[in-house]
């Protein structure tokens, strides 16, 4: 090896300080993600109303969640540049399920449709010597009746006549209560202390109930 090439070695290694030369690495960046937002809201003969505590949700999440306030808003964020299945569901309405493909801040509007209702009516009576008898003033409590929201109280009439509304086709757990009577059920068996019976609704329905002296 000659002088020259000797010296260039030298001054190298002087240089490297005899460590080996560093890479430099670049944190790769997050992948972008957007909020999506709108009103929900029925149709009413009076025109478009907000609807108040409707969920929002992107499914098959449980962190992409919202709630709509007073005004029907809502707002989600983090959601990423991607298609996404957007369900929304409020008790007493028909569930809406919207897809919609996130490019950059998206507003989404949704109507929905409430549930076909009927009227659950009857009259509670007990049985004397003189044939049937209407019980004035029995507390009947339905939990999936009443107002979309349910848990219903109404009481008999002096005709032993009771009607809630908002009753979807289906079976509705009562609870009726009156001091010193206990409930038959439709089988002519005694209930519980509870008084808990079911009616099946199917349309507009009529269901009585037989109470006894306890």
């Amino acid at each position: 090896m000659n002088r020259l090439s000797l010296l260039s070695l030298v001054s190298l290694l002087a240089a490297c300080d005899g460590q080996a030369p560093k890479q430099s690495f670049l944190s790769p960046t997050p992948p972008a993600t957007y909020t999506l937002s709108g009103v929900v809201s029925e149709m009413t003969p009076t025109g478009p109303e907000a609807i108040q505590g409707a969920i929002v949700s992107q499914r098959n999440s449980v962190k992409a969640i919202a709630v709509t306030d007073a005004d029907g808003r809502y707002r989600m964020s983090g959601l990423s540049a991607q298609s996404q299945t957007i369900s929304v569901t409020m008790p007493g309405f028909i569930t809406e399920t919207k897809a919609v493909t996130m490019t950059g801040d998206t507003q989404l509007d949704v109507r929905l449709e409430r549930m076909a209702s009927h009227i659950l009516s009857g009259m509670v009576f007990e049985m004397t010597a003189t044939g049937q008898v209407p019980v004035e003033g029995v507390e009947i409590y339905c939990d999936s009746c009443g107002s979309p929201d349910g848990h219903t109280f109404v009481n008999t009439d002096a005709d032993g006549f009771y009607s809630l509304a908002w009753a979807i086709d289906g079976v509705h757990p009562l609870f009726v209560t009156k001091a010193g009577y206990a409930i038959y059920d439709p089988t002519g068996k005694l209930r519980d202390q509870y008084g808990r019976i079911s009616a099946t609704v199917s349309g507009d329905t009529r269901f009585d109930v037989r109470l006894v002296r306890r």
